[in-house]
């Protein structure tokens, strides 16, 4: 190798991390938002990171990959947030994002092929949705809805109203959720640590089922299903509701109730009533066993 030609190859390497420095392009904007607004957010690919705050106004920070722009729009109820990838050729690098958004604001957020991180929030509403990418929330939220195609759902979200739905992973919400609950996964288990029910309904076919739950409020409903999975139920004993449990070709265990098992056919069923009564219970899986506890 020549001299000269030695010379333009260590010129490239020295170049190499300057121009991909410039092909990115720093984001700081931080615009204003009423009591009570709502904020969206759109990115394709990389990252997004939402935290919360006590200003009245949204912040955003990171960084764009080659060709990206932030396109903004702004009322004072209102900030749209997208990132338009360029056309008509590869951008090699997601936009890694932090959004930071007031305390009561309502945050809807929306990627393809982005993880989504949401942390120490108190909003009104928050609606989050991925084709490719975990989610995970914490913090408050008067209601709230996650969803992604191919990818893990996490939540200590403390919420009175939660919808989580994922097609291929799995979903597991705890740290005070409760009032309204529903959780649907296709290929996917799906775990549950909630505070008291008011509405419960969670289904897998490929995946089990493990739901414990601090109480279930008068009148309240839980509906569990699953195709090939196992379910558990774990509920205090000072539960009142009508139990039904069914299985095709799996075993039933229950702290209350016996198991029937008919004379002809596959199956087993059982119908007992836990207290007064005054709630209602249905389980169902066709091919794995079911566990009902009561703590004591």
């Amino acid at each position: 190798m020549n001299v000269s030609l030695q010379r333009l190859l260590a010129a490239a390497l020295l170049l190499a991390p300057l121009a991909s420095a410039f092909a990115q392009t720093a984001v700081n904007r931080s615009l204003p938002l009423s009591s009570g607004g709502r904020v969206e957010l759109s990115n394709v690919a990389g990252s997004v990171t939402v935290r919360g705050w006590d200003r009245n106004e949204v912040q955003l920070t990171g960084s764009l990959g080659d060709g990206q722009r932030l396109e903004v729009e702004s009322s004072a109820n209102r900030v749209a947030l997208k990132v338009v990838y360029p056309h008509n050729r590869t951008s090699n690098r997601g936009a890694v994002l932090e959004l930071r958004v007031p305390r009561a604001a309502q945050l809807q957020a929306s990627t393809v092929s982005a993880a989504v991180d949401v942390g120490e929030v108190d909003l009104r509403r928050l609606q989050v949705n991925t084709v490719s990418g975990n989610l995970t929330a914490n913090g408050r939220a008067g209601e709230a809805d996650l969803t992604t195609v191919s990818g893990q759902i996490r939540s200590q979200l403390r919420t009175s109203r939660l919808d989580t739905t994922t097609v291929s992973g799995s979903i597991n919400a705890a740290g005070g959720s409760g009032g309204e609950v529903s959780a649907n996964t296709v290929s996917g288990g799906i775990t549950l640590d909630l505070a008291s029910v008011q509405r419960l309904n969670a289904e897998s076919v490929s995946g089990s089922l493990g739901v414990r739950s601090a109480g279930l409020q008068p009148g309240g409903r839980v509906n569990l299903e699953t195709v090939s999975g196992s379910v558990s139920l774990s509920l205090p004993a000072s539960t009142s509701a009508q139990l039904k449990v069914s299985s095709f070709s799996g075993s039933i265990r229950s702290d209350v109730g016996q198991v029937q098992t008919p004379r002809y056919g596959p199956g087993k069923n059982l119908d007992a009533r836990i207290g007064g009564g005054d709630g209602d219970i249905s389980i169902q899986s066709h091919s794995g066993s079911v566990r009902v506890s009561l703590d004591r």
